[in-house]
């Protein structure tokens, strides 16, 4: 999880560019634990604030929050040129040194001209153009200390782009830890944690170094890691100093030993050596034994490992079933609860009801009633019923009736049209 790519570069590095130094007072400050004063802002020209203005303007620029110098190395071995600061009487000065030395030139050229040909009477250096170089050697002055400090401020930025990329670097290194040694975060603690803001300006830690504290823990940190192991390894060192120095003692004895015993004939040697294999070959044998209790102790350690890594997770089904069981405890208890308190409304209205026997009483007294009620009513249909056949029977005997009417009706009809169809023939 923890990365081992280099940190990244410029493309393009420059072997004349020095580190900022704000950088240099960081990464010397993490180091080391010591403070550095950063030197004061130099002062600038109106050409080149004017010049300048452009790279100052964006709003997420952090070089605009300090200054920087540069290392007094960088400056030695820099071609260095003239401070604008300067007093034009200076200037002139210089320059009138510069135009005289050239004049003495011109002249040495025009005697050597005139030498050769007598016919020239006038050269061309006499024409008076010193006002004019004067002002362009002094426009080009201007215009080469403006982009010395454009350089300058190009480099300045090209640092600082470096820092952050190394800063962001180191920070993915140091956020690889975190990760790699702690849990990440769930659904809901990634909901609760609140991160950078989605609109508006970023906010001035994340481009200012000057907010990098974090990053220097880190670095203390790792720090006293560093010193914890070197600490633990001198103390190793001590002490195998100390058993080197024992065995060498130990070596210096036997050696006073053997010398004063006087000198071992062959066989004596012989069996000392023979001797010497035994206990090489008995050290290799409790050696292998040793393995093998080291190989059984891992394995019964992994085992109870094993079967703890069991237990506990038995022991954690068993919490959940405990929870489980205690929730249906308090289920059970609020039912009891609401159980007795619908019991002492009941005995409360079983004060005011009747007795078992008056209840026996009054339902068999209902029950004769119910019974008469249901004879009577039986009475009534079964006399219903037969009312209704009766009925019945005298519909269809209607019915009958009405048909051989119907059919008398309609002979009496076709009788009475022949009547008159007779009436109307005589």
């Amino acid at each position: 999880a923890v990365p081992r790519t280099p940190p990244p570069r410029s493309p393009n590095p420059s072997p004349e560019r020095p580190r900022s130094a704000l950088a240099a007072a960081i990464l010397s400050s993490s180091l080391t634990g010591q403070t550095w004063a950063i030197p004061p802002a130099r002062l600038m020209s109106l050409s080149e604030s004017g010049q300048s203005e452009s790279f100052t303007s964006e709003p997420n620029i952090s070089t605009a929050l300090y200054t920087r110098d540069r290392w007094s190395e960088d400056l030695v071995s820099r071609p260095r040129l003239s401070s604008p600061d300067q007093s034009e009487g200076e200037l002139e000065d210089k320059e009138q040194e510069v135009v005289d030395e050239e004049d003495g030139e011109e002249h040495v050229y025009h005697t050597l001209d005139r030498r050769q040909n007598s016919s020239l009477t006038e050269s061309v250096y006499a024409l008076p153009l010193k006002a004019k170089v004067r002002s362009c050697r002094k426009s080009l002055y201007y215009v080469q200390a403006e982009l010395q400090n454009l350089r300058q401020h190009a480099q300045e930025l090209v640092d600082e782009n470096d820092a952050l990329k190394l800063t962001v670097h180191r920070l993915n290194v140091e956020l690889s830890h975190y990760q790699a040694r702690f849990r990440p975060l769930s659904k809901e603690e990634h909901s609760k944690v609140s991160g950078l803001p989605n609109t508006g300006s970023p906010p001035p830690w994340l481009v200012d170094m000057k907010y990098s504290s974090p990053l220097l823990l880190a670095y203390e940190d790792r720090m006293n890691e560093k010193d914890a192991i070197l600490q633990t390894t001198e103390e190793n060192m001590e002490k195998l100093h100390v058993q080197l120095e024992e065995v060498i003692k130990e070596n210096e004895k036997l050696h006073d030993e053997i010398t004063k015993t006087g000198a071992v004939n062959q066989k004596d040697c012989y069996q000392i050596q023979q001797q010497a294999v035994l206990v090489l070959q008995e050290n290799q044998v409790l050696i292998n034994q040793l393995e093998a209790q080291h190989a059984e102790a891992k394995d019964t350690h992994s085992r109870h490992n094993t079967e703890v890594a069991k237990v506990s997770k038995k022991m954690m089904l068993l919490e959940v079933e405990n929870q489980r069981l205690e929730g249906d405890l308090e289920e059970s208890r609020r039912e009891l609860q609401k159980n007795k308190r619908d019991l002492q409304v009941l005995q409360a209205r079983l004060k005011d009801a009747v007795t078992w026997d008056e209840h026996c009483s009054i339902a068999g007294k209902l029950r004769r009633q119910l019974e008469q009620h249901e004879s009577r009513s039986k009475d009534g249909i079964d006399k219903l019923l037969l009312r209704v056949s009766n009925l019945q029977e005298e519909n269809r005997i209607l019915a009958l009736d009405k048909a051989q009417l119907t059919a008398k009706t309609r002979a009496m009809e076709a009788e009475l049209d022949v009547l008159c169809l007779l009436l109307s023939h005589t």
